[in-house]
């Protein structure tokens, strides 16, 4: 069954920036989009580079910077090979001045 958990306090999420989060063995980026707090994998699809480590954010979409890659942070869509697959997405909340993930 899943639940939200509290991974950060929004204050600690930044736009243009991954505040990475971790529940259990998932590593999990968050992404502010203005008043929004998104959640993808933090694990690129492509070779497995940790995103925190190596991105760049314009707008709305996510580059693995180690290969190209892209990804829309909405919807986990690649835009932009040479990762073939999807970002997995989790589904967040703010309450309270914190952040919740559903695991």
């Amino acid at each position: 069954m899943s639940e939200f958990q509290k991974v950060a306090k929004l204050d600690d999420v930044h736009d243009g920036q991954i505040t990475l989060a971790k529940i259990g063995k998932e590593q999990i980026a968050l992404y502010r989009l203005g008043n929004e707090v998104l959640a993808t994998t933090n694990i690129c699809t492509h070779e497995y580079c940790e995103l925190d480590q190596n991105h760049n954010i314009e707008g709305e979409e996510v580059e693995c910077t180690c290969h190209g890659s892209k990804f829309k942070i909405r919807t986990g869509e690649n835009t932009s090979p040479p990762a073939a697959e999807p970002l997995p997405i989790f589904k967040t909340k703010v309450e309270n001045g914190e952040v919740f993930v559903e695991i």
